[in-house]
């Protein structure tokens, strides 16, 4: 669904990410920002390479290899490089690192407050628009590529079946939270693009998730449980062009194919709501990115948006903040459960 002028959504797409729970939108990110973008990360990818060629993690830099074959060759050897690229912390709730790195550049933040993809966005939620902190980088080499640590790690690896939902505290239990996927390279399916269920958020309810398998976070939706409001579990593959986006309800049920190809895929995982509403993270930092009735509460500064996350660790560290950082218990019970075996 190709938009020239893109203003938004046209009532027939607002109809259908309704109706399916999905919505391709393409062409919403210009090449301008796009090349920006990997620009930025050329850069930050250079500094990772000589800190961790310093460190004794890499043995090289890989200086004369271009930025997506650099990521792969790095990654290959340290799975350490990805959190120096991420925009968020880990998900932990106790011993919380004091030097975990994260990435607050300025051409990232630009991305999170582009016109153009907060009038989609608006399309869908409303005029007043927080930027939900859940929000993540997906840097993924050819899968072969991967190491076995981190091959269940959905930032990088096969994105298991799951709802976004999930990945909230019960705070945002009556949020209404958009899920903005925006691909930065092309990503057909052998690349590892997204899938979905259509018309399985009608249910509006939470499904089962099994307990991620070696990594907390991760938890997972077993096959057997997939469905839409009728009980059907066909699914849809969601290939899309750079620059496009793909719109997730936060109740669908969607996963995303191993990245089976020889070149990197890269997508950011940006997540909306209604400013005021609960965003089911507190532990990190929102911002209004977007109130038609009060435009002064905008944040458009990124060196301030990068203050907040440097904030939000300190009190992770200091032990400021005593709430939960992710709710880990919430499937526990279910570890044994014959549906997850």
């Amino acid at each position: 669904m190709a938009i020239d002028d893109l203003t938004g959504l046209t009532p027939a797409q607002v109809e259908f990410f309704d109706q399916n729970g999905y919505l391709v939108v393409e062409n919403v990110l210009g090449d301008n920002t796009l090349d920006s973008l990997w620009q930025e990360y050329t850069v930050k990818l250079d500094s990772v390479a000589t800190l961790l060629n310093a460190s004794g993690k890499l043995s090289s830099d890989y200086a004369d290899l271009d930025f997506d074959k650099r990521y792969i060759a790095m990654m290959a050897e340290s799975s350490d490089v990805f959190q120096h690229l991420e925009i968020s912390y880990p998900l932990l709730n106790e011993n919380f690192p004091s030097d975990v790195p994260i990435h607050c550049g300025e051409t990232t933040f630009k991305m999170l407050t582009d016109s153009r993809l907060l009038d989609v966005v608006e399309s869908i939620i409303g005029p007043e628009i927080y930027s939900n902190p859940v929000q993540h980088i997906r840097l993924k080499p050819p899968y072969k590529a991967i190491q076995t640590d981190i091959s269940k790690n959905s930032y990088v690896g096969k994105t298991t079946w799951h709802q976004d939902q999930g990945a909230l505290l019960d705070e945002a239990n009556d949020t209404q939270v958009l899920t903005t996927w925006i691909a930065i390279t092309d990503c057909p399916e052998e690349r590892g693009c997204l899938i979905a269920v259509p018309k399985s958020h009608k249910r509006h309810e939470l499904s089962i998730h099994c307990p991620g398998d070696g990594i907390a976070s991760e938890n997972y939706i077993p096959e057997s449980l997939l469905a839409d409001d009728t009980g059907k579990k066909d699914f849809v593959t969601l290939p899309c062009k750079r620059g496009s986006v793909v719109l997730l309800n936060q109740f669908t049920q969607h996963a995303a194919l191993e990245n089976s190809s020889d070149v990197l895929r890269w997508s950011f995982d940006l997540r909306w709501n209604k400013i005021g509403q609960a965003t089911g993270r507190p532990a990190f930092p929102g911002f209004i990115a977007r109130s038609r009735s009060n435009p002064e509460s905008e944040l458009r500064d990124h060196k301030l948006w990068a203050e907040l996350w440097e904030t939000a660790k300190d009190r992770l560290v200091n032990g400021d903040y005593t709430g939960q950082v992710f709710n880990a218990e919430r499937w526990s019970k279910y570890v044994n459960a014959p549906v997850c075996a």
